[in-house]
């Protein structure tokens, strides 16, 4: 391969010799395979592993560290015919706004994995929290930061370092005349060498502080907050290794311009070419770890296609009460969830069967899979919260007339399942709303949306929620309409024992199956009324909306059922049977 033995001298043509064509063909090859991966990502961007990463970030941080690294690449090509001004502001603007983004991109992984905690903590767990009303302004105000997620806290710390190097970036240019191309200091000297002194400048110092706050402080403090996390979607790893590998960069960086030991590589592999190793790892694994899952669901899928099409009948919770219509007492562990399924005849554990099973037996190793693993515990909570519901509607009373539930019952069955809409279908008030198709979204806020109070989060609507009894959000009952009593004018109210806390390990986990009875209580009740998240359209006269019935929920249903099937349970059952085979440590 010719090259040139003056490499990089600053000269008047371009080095377009063996080395030079070497550069360019890397730029144009790496270049058409990011855009091909980006491409790929938006493409899956509703798959669940793809639309946890906040993909508009990814995007635009790969694209800031792509400026940077096209440049650099091609520096010997181009034989420094580029701008000395124009490599300070994208040296001190691009390099460091790409490596913030992507930092930001990182703290996702530790924000959603906080919130799944939350989310499931909020389903084994029945303490409640102080209302917002009992509370001064200022600390209303105090605690409206604290209900941020880490992701945007981190966004808004970002945000703000990145304002403050725009602007002492800014005013560092507007008071060097070096950076505007006046040399004068230096005496009278041709352009080429001015080029290579302003490159040499004082000036560069905070461009190179900027990558050792983000590479060298930021980046390890990321990987110390995460170091609990073990998720399943290699995120994790992803993370170990961008960071990791954009350490080095920075350091060599510096010292290949002041270091004279460098001086004999420098003319061909130019000081900044320092940074693009860790620059292609942290693109590579941002852009195609999640293409790598995609590939590798889709294999497992066609492995198992017979499994997944193998649905069997819906089974219902009335399958699992004997005939004196006492509720089965669930097993407490995955081990004895596999036994009992295995035990079954519900055929192959890949099978819609079997997944149906586990969510009414005991779902609770399910749930903390999906929260502590894959990050989809909403999924799961939305499949148990339906499946209650629906026991509810099949218990309630009815007009012995007519046969139809209720107008009483229908009022609360009503509010029940508004709840479930603005706890996990209302991308307004859930904090993970539930990824099913728009046109069953829509269908959903038609029937519900008037029904919750606008402007209002997750976490507000809980925390009005937290002023009602624990007992009113326990999983509702197997019968749960049964002790009623004939009156005038009665309240209904439920009571409930709370589950026992869920160990973390899948080995010694709990169920959160209540036995809960309906009771009517002669003492002053919580009314569901009497909650400002909810404003009744009804007032008590029933529920006339066309589309609310029993099969309100059905198609969202199906929908993420499918899709808990070939994802969470999927990785679900494989990761049991890899613990069986003894190469796997099952727990978290």
């Amino acid at each position: 391969m010719q090259i040139n033995p003056l490499g990089r001298n600053w000269g008047s043509l371009v080095n377009w010799d063996g080395l030079g064509k070497l550069y360019a063909g890397v730029t144009i090859a790496w270049t058409v395979a990011l855009l091909a991966g980006i491409i790929c990502l938006v493409w899956y961007r509703r798959s669940p592993f793809v639309r946890i990463r906040n993909l508009p970030i990814a995007i635009t941080s790969t694209f800031f560290l792509h400026i940077y690294l096209v440049k650099i690449l091609l520096a010997y090509t181009t034989n420094g015919h580029f701008l000395c001004s124009a490599e300070f502001w994208i040296m001190s603007i691009y390099l460091p706004f790409g490596i913030a983004l992507f930092q930001a991109n990182v703290t996702q992984l530790r924000s959603v994995a906080e919130q799944q905690e939350c989310l499931l903590l909020r389903q084994t767990s029945h303490n409640g929290t102080p209302a917002l009303a009992s509370q001064s302004w200022f600390r209303r105000v105090l605690q409206s930061g604290s209900r941020l997620t880490q992701a945007q806290k981190s966004y808004i710390f970002i945000a703000i370092g990145m304002i403050i190097q725009l602007i002492v970036t800014s005013a560092i240019y507007a008071t060097s005349p070096t950076l505007q191309g006046d040399w004068s200091s230096y005496g009278q000297i041709p352009f080429n060498k001015g080029q290579v002194k302003c490159r040499k400048t004082v000036e560069w110092v905070p461009s190179a502080f900027w990558q050792l706050f983000w590479t060298w402080i930021y980046g390890p403090y990321e990987l110390y907050r995460i170091r609990h996390i073990r998720d399943a979607h290699r995120w994790r790893l992803q993370t170990i290794l961008c960071i990791v590998s954009g350490l080095p960069g920075s350091p060599l960086w510096i010292a290949s311009v002041f270091s004279k030991a460098f001086k004999p590589v420098n003319p061909w592999f130019v000081p900044p070419m320092w940074l693009a190793p860790g620059i292609i790892v942290m693109q590579f694994a941002t852009v195609f770890f999640p293409i790598f899952e995609i590939f590798e669901q889709r294999n497992s899928m066609l492995k198992r296609v017979d499994s997944f099409s193998s649905t069997g009948s819906t089974l219902r919770a009335t399958s699992f009460i004997s005939e004196k219509g006492d509720r089965r007492q669930p097993r407490t562990s995955t081990s004895d969830l596999f036994d009992e399924l295995n035990s079954a005849s519900v055929g192959r554990l890949y099978s819609m069967l079997a997944l149906e099973r586990a969510l009414i037996v005991n779902p609770t190793p399910l749930l903390h899979y999906a929260a502590k693993k894959d990050f989809t515990a909403e999924n799961i909570v939305f499949l148990t919260s339906v499946r209650d519901w629906r026991q509810a509607w099949a218990s309630a009373p009815r007009n012995p007339d007519t046969g139809k539930v209720t107008e009483d019952a229908q009022v609360r069955l009503f509010k029940m399942a508004v709840e479930i809409f603005a706890e996990s279908v209302d991308e307004k008030t859930a904090d993970f709303p539930i990824n099913i198709e728009g046109h069953m979204r829509k269908e959903l806020a038609r029937i519900f949306s008037p029904d919750v109070l606008n402007g209002l989060s997750g976490f507000a609507v809980r925390k009005i929620r937290d002023r009602a009894p624990p007992s009113l959000y326990s999983t509702p009952p197997a019968t749960p309409w049964a002790d009623q009593k004939k009156a005038g004018s009665v309240t209904t109210t439920v009571t409930a024992t709370p589950p026992s806390s869920a160990d973390t390990t899948f080995g010694s986990l709990s169920s959160n199956n209540s036995a809960v009875k309906m009771v009517m209580s002669e003492s002053k009740p919580y009314r569901l009324e009497d909650r400002p998240d909810l404003s009744p359209q009804t007032n008590g006269r029933g529920i006339d909306i066309p589309g609310f019935d029993e099969h309100v929920f059905d198609e969202a249903e199906s929908s993420i059922k499918y899709l808990v099937l070939t994802n969470t349970w999927r990785k679900f059952v494989e990761l049991r049977e890899k613990d069986e085979e003894g190469g796997f440590d099952f727990g978290f």
